[in-house]
Parts: structure tokens; C-alpha cells; sequence
């Protein structure tokens, strides 16, 4: 039996797994400058310090090694050879598939074939309102044992059908890699934070189209002038990752979490986890439904622009009001979706051994 319970210091397993994931992590062959927040790098530290066997395979920069001139793409078959021939080594209980959209349905198939004594989930961060994603997340859906996915409620069902069984997936945060404690700060180097990887692509915000240069342009003008930004990617400044943009999350009073649409719910970007995970008051709208996790007294919700920037204003103002509520969200934030947390999660709603009382948020996420 594969079921886990809840200890003093985290989730214990009574029969440790073998997992094999697949995935991205914090490491990559192609950037210059990886990751520091990978959610697959989140998910195998707490599957390994609730007590499983994780292996971590590098999907991209597998098929990348055995790629002519480096190419992902031309080593496609390589990576399908690879995998196939190591889980037939290894003999794991989970294959575990983070994105991995380069192993498509038809190998997943082959792969469940020659492992039948293996359970495949997937999971998957992408927004569910990009075509793209929703067609490659429902047909792997048809070929595996589970699928999570960052948006939770009916639209989910809309797009997959009603065969199979599907979850949301939380987006973990993890204290060894969320080190900041923005509110603890005395001398805080911004106000506030905003990173966003297209500018020009337009996001709804509060039901109106906006290019991000342009939202954050006209959101300065309704702020007072005492106001310091860390941007990245807009308004002039440059897209950062690694180190750079861990500085900025971690010397951040505020942060502006805005993904390309809120009406599907629970979605958001994992820069969510991000920013919350770093101590900063994180402000979203409330058509996310977040609010039914977090309440006023942990995150800034907003409806209208106007809301957004008076409380902007006045935590700007009231920095001991800031410094509490950023802290009660940090906390709770923590304690709900830290990486143990939605490892036990994962692994117990794949598995059918959780209790009714273990993460009672998941009655707010119903899919």
C-alpha cells in the first residue's frame, strides 16, 4: 500500500516509491542563467523528503545530447529510445510527466504497454486558454492514469471530456528555494515588483485589454511619486532570470500578479509561488478565486484598477500594515502549498490514499 500520513515535521510514507520524473529542474543545457523556481524541481524535493526514490530525467536536454548539432528537436527518437529502455531498467512505480509534450501520446501508449505494473501522471502549469496547451494536456490525458493541472473548476472537464481522473495542482513553494523574506527587511530596495516575459501581448485585466508597458505606465501615473518599481521586462528593463531576478523578488515590498487572463479559475502563473514564497504582498484580482484560500488580511484582491491602486497607495503608506499582511500570506502560503505538501497531494490523489481531513483546500478546487 502506498499511502503516506501526515507526521509533526512533514508527510511520511509507509512504503517508499520509485519514481521516475520527467521534466525540467534547475538545470538546462540551453540557458545561460537556469531556473531557480522550476516547479519540477520543487515537486522531486518533496517527493524525495517525503521519502521517495526520485530520478530525475531532463527531458530537453536528453533529446538535445542526442541531437544532431544540439537540436531538441532531432533528437526526439533518441529520447523516446532513452526513456523506454531506462524505465525497462529500472522498473519504477510512477512515471511522473512534468509538460513533456516532445513524448507524445503514441509513446505513452508503448511505454504503458511495456510497464504494466507502472502508473503514468501527468502535470502541467500552462494556461488552459492557449490552444496549444489544451490540445497537447487532453490527449495525453487519454493515455494516462492521472493529470494535474494549474486551473481547477468545470472549464477543466470542458476541454478533457469526462473520462479519467484529473486534479489541480497547486504551485508549490519550496523554503529552500523561496529564501526571501521580503517583509522582514528594514531597508527595502523597491516597492514594487513586476516581471512579465511579453509585454506586448495584451492581458486582461479587470476586463479590459492591456499591452503591459502601457498598464504599468498608466498605473505609475495614480501612485504617489515616492514610489520605486523593479521591473523585468517591461519599461525599459531587461528580462532577468537567475540570480538577478531572485534579488529582485527578495528585495520587493509588492508584486503585481497578473497572468494573461483571471477568469479561469485558480489559475496563475507559477511566478505566484514566486513572489508570495519571497515575502512580498502579492496583489491579484479576485476573479482568480484565490480569495476563497487567502483572505484580505494575506493578499491584496482587487476588481477595479481604482481598488488596485488606492491599496497599493496606501500599504506604500503603511508599511507596518504591509509587513503583516505580506508576513500572514508568506505563512500561509507555506503552510498550504509548500513542496512537501503538494508532493503528498500528488502522490495520494494518484494513488487514492488520502483522507477526507488531508488538505481541506482541495474543497475549494473541485474539478
Amino acid at each position: 500500500m502506498h499511502n503516506a500520513r501526515h507526521g509533526g515535521g512533514g508527510w511520511v510514507t509507509a512504503r517508499p516509491l520509485k519514481i521516475v520524473h520527467v521534466g525540467d529542474f534547475f538545470f538546462s543545457l540551453k540557458r545561460n542563467a537556469p531556473s531557480q523556481f522550476s516547479v519540477g524541481g520543487k515537486l522531486s524535493h518533496g517527493l524525495v523528503r517525503n521519502g521517495h526514490h526520485v530520478i530525475d530525467l531532463s527531458y530537453r536536454d536528453v533529446a538535445r545530447a542526442g541531437g544532431w548539432f544540439g537540436s531538441r528537436k532531432l533528437g526526439r527518437r533518441y529520447l523516446w529510445r532513452a526513456l523506454k529502455e531506462f524505465l525497462a531498467l529500472s522498473a519504477p512505480d510512477l512515471l511522473l510527466l512534468g509538460h513533456g509534450y516532445m513524448i507524445p501520446p503514441a509513446v505513452i501508449a508503448e511505454i504503458r504497454r511495456q510497464q504494466p505494473g507502472m502508473l503514468i501522471v501527468q502535470w502541467n502549469i500552462d494556461a488552459l486558454f492557449v490552444p496549444d496547451n489544451v490540445r497537447d494536456f487532453a490527449a495525453r490525458h487519454q493515455v494516462v492514469d492521472a493529470s494535474f493541472i494549474s486551473t481547477a473548476g468545470p472549464i477543466v472537464r470542458e476541454i478533457i471530456g469526462e473520462g479519467g481522473r484529473v486534479y489541480f495542482l497547486p504551485n508549490p513553494v519550496d523554503a529552500s528555494v523561496e529564501r526571501g523574506q521580503a517583509f522582514a527587511r528594514q531597508n527595502i530596495e523597491a516597492d514594487l515588483f513586476y516581471s512579465c516575459g511579453n509585454p506586448a501581448r495584451e492581458r486582461l485585466i479587470c476586463g479590459q485589454s492591456w499591452e503591459m508597458n502601457q498598464f504599468c505606465q498608466m498605473l505609475e501615473g495614480t501612485l504617489p511619486p515616492t514610489m520605486r518599481y523593479a521591473y523585468a521586462g517591461v519599461r525599459g528593463q531587461p528580462y532577468v532570470s537567475g540570480p538577478a531576478y531572485a534579488a529582485l523578488l527578495e528585495q520587493s515590498a509588492m508584486g503585481l500578479n497578473i497572468s494573461r487572463r483571471a477568469d479561469y479559475h485558480l489559475y496563475s502563473s507559477d511566478r505566484l509561488a514566486q513572489m508570495v514564497g519571497n515575502g512580498q504582498l502579492v496583489f491579484m484580482e479576485r476573479q482568480t478565486g484565490y480569495d476563497c484560500l487567502f483572505s484580505e488580511r494575506e493578499m491584496g484582491f482587487f476588481s477595479t484598477i481604482d481598488e488596485l491602486s488606492e491599496a497599493i497607495c496606501f500599504f506604500h503608506q503603511h508599511p507596518k500594515s504591509r509587513q503583516d499582511v505580506a508576513r500572514a500570506g508568506w505563512q500561509r502560503y507555506h503552510q498550504l502549498f509548500n513542496e512537501r505538501a503538494v508532493a503528498d497531494y500528488l502522490i495520494g490523489q494518484t494513488f487514492g490514499t488520502l483522507s477526507d481531513d488531508d488538505h481541506t483546500w482541495r474543497q475549494f478546487t473541485a474539478i
